[in-house]
This record gives C-alpha cells, structure tokens and sequence, in this order.
C-alpha cells in the first residue's frame, strides 16, 4: 500500500500491536545511584520472559522508558556527566535481544516524573536542564547523543520518544497533579521537544522521533472540546526555532477521566484531521465505556488509528494484557 508522506508507516510496521513494560524497575533498568552510586541493569531474564510473550500473542513494539527520572548522572554543578560505557552498552543489548525476536522497541527518555519530589530526583537540576541552555548542552553531549550514535539505525530500536506526558509537568494542563518539587511551562516543553528531535535527526537522519501526548486535549485541534495541538510540526519550530525538530509520529495517551470526547475508541482518526499517524501509546486493558477488553485493539484498528500500546507489565495483569493482544492477533497486523 502506498502512503502519503505524512502517512508512511516507521520501518514498514503498518499497525503497532504492542505493550508498554514500561519499566521492571522505576529508574533503576539501567542507570547509577546518585547517592550509593550502586550501577543498575536490567533484570535480563524478566526481559526476556516479556518479549517472548510479547511475540508469543502477535505483539511487534514494546514500549521502555529510560532516564525516566534520575539518569544521567550530574557534577557538582548539576550538569550532566558522560555516561559510563555500560549505559550504552545495557540499551544496545536490549535491543539485539528484541530484534533477535523480531520485535522493536520504543525508548522514551523521560517522564513527568522528573519534575517530583522523590528520593533520589533533583528536581531543580532537571528543571535547569529544561529551561537553561548551559544545562541542557550537556546534556545533550555528554548524555543523549553519545547513546543515539552508540545505537544507531539498530533494527530493534523503532523511536526514540522525548517525553512522557510531560504536561503534567506544567499548571496550564495538571495543576491538580500533586507531589511536584518544581514546575515549568508548555513552552519550555515544545522548546526542549523541537530542539532535541533536531539533534537526534541531524546526529541519525534514518531514526524516528516521537513524544508521548497526555491525550486528545494536548495533541488534536478541536476548539469545541478546548483541545489544541501542541505538537504539530509549526508550532514546534515556532517555539524552538528549528525546522528539522519535528516529531515523526504522534503517540497519544487515553484514560477513561477523558471521557468519550477524547476517546480514540469512539473517534475516528480522520475526524481529528492530525496531520501524521497517531498510535495510541497509552491505555489501560480495561472495558472502556462499552468497548469490552478484547475489542479494544480491533476497535482503535477499526477507527483508522495507527497502533495500540497497552498499559502496562508494573500495573496490570499479564492475563488482562494477553486479552489485549489476541484480540488483536486476527487483524493480519504487519
């Protein structure tokens, strides 16, 4: 079949039929303490055991966050450090692992999270990170772009995702979210989103980039229901300033607290008019109003969507996920 360009499929995957793991250990997959400086890997067996029942029900994409809160590592000044060798060296090996299973993995960096009062978080230097150049280029260099040359075109590595819902990391979408030791702006977001996609483009022109939308409101323009797109090509250059920052996929999230208005069960993807493919990266393996659990990936294929990311391996039952899966394993997904 073929596509318009906005429309291609990322790596000729048509239909995303996957899970989120997101995590096995919150932080902590990969990574250093930032006190005890005890080094985190990944638990290689439980990975294991996760795409191969991935695999085992039709799954192709799982989805794993990496900084999420705590990694990289900070200097005095609370600048980012060169990683050490085995940070690179732990993702690389996840993804032979999944490609070795034909499967691809989604890897997001970071979460809202990283703005929360937690042990072992410094909300502050993350917040400088977002909102200070001097911080963010270290980042950027000593951090991001050494793993995205180390990994390259991997053909376990489906996108790199900047960011988890990070709205809730701003008052203008989650004020009433509690527990944040700091807070920014939309701006300071789209900002962060556009110049680092151009960064990783211009360092893996062939990768794909995404970021990871709280929902309709944040992520389709609809003025009667007060959504607006934050994340579309021209708003990102306009904020950040760089042509070349845009996202190469939409990922969209999806709680019932949306209602059916921002519902990707009951909207199709065409009445939204996005202007690129959508995967709805987010949701729980529930009965969603009158969508039973075993129709919910038929259903987001049905309406045009561009693929399903169940939530998740920490916080539902494998059986509830399998149900996901094989309702979705008799769509002749590719």
């Amino acid at each position: 079949m073929k596509y318009p360009k906005h429309l291609q499929p990322p790596h000729n995957i048509d239909f995303v039929h996957g899970i989120n793991i997101a995590w096995l250990d919150f932080g902590k997959d990969v990574g250093i303490h930032p006190i005890t400086k005890e080094e985190y890997h990944p638990d290689w067996d439980k990975f294991d055991e996760i795409m191969e029942l991935t695999v085992a029900n039709g799954g192709n994409v799982i989805r794993w966050w990496y900084h999420t809160d705590t990694n990289p590592r900070l200097d005095d000044t609370k600048k980012a450090l060169p990683n050490p060798e085995f940070f690179h060296q732990d993702v690389l090996q996840l993804l032979d692992m999944a490609a070795s299973k034909g499967l691809k993995i989604q890897i997001c960096l970071w979460s809202f999270d990283m703005l929360k009062t937690k042990e072992g978080v410094d909300a502050k230097a993350n917040k400088k990170l977002l909102t200070e150049v001097a911080h963010y280029t270290s980042y950027i260099e000593n951090a991001l772009l050494p793993l995205v040359n180390y990994i390259g075109v991997h053909p376990g590595l489906f996108a790199w995702e900047i960011f988890n819902e990070p709205e809730g990391m701003t008052n203008e979408y989650a004020s009433h979210w509690e527990g944040f030791a700091e807070r920014v702006t939309m701006e300071d977001i789209q900002r962060f989103i556009n110049r680092t996609a151009a960064y990783i483009r211009k360092a893996q022109p062939d990768v794909k980039i995404t970021s990871g939308a709280l929902g309709f409101l944040s992520c389709v323009d609809d003025p009667v229901h007060g959504f607006q797109n934050r994340y579309s090509d021209q708003v990102l250059e306009d904020i950040g300033g760089e042509i070349t920052g845009y996202l190469d996929f939409y990922n969209i999230h999806y709680y019932t607290w949306a209602k059916k208005e921002g519902s990707p069960f009951h909207k199709t993807y065409d009445t939204t008019k996005l202007d690129k493919r959508a995967i709805i990266a987010e949701y729980y393996p529930d009965p969603i109003f009158e969508v039973p659990t075993e129709d919910l990936v038929k259903k987001l294929r049905n309406n045009g969507w561009h693929g399903s990311m169940v939530w998740s391996w920490t916080d539902k039952s494998w059986e509830l996920i399998e149900a996901v899966l094989q309702g979705g394993s008799d769509l002749n997904i590719t």
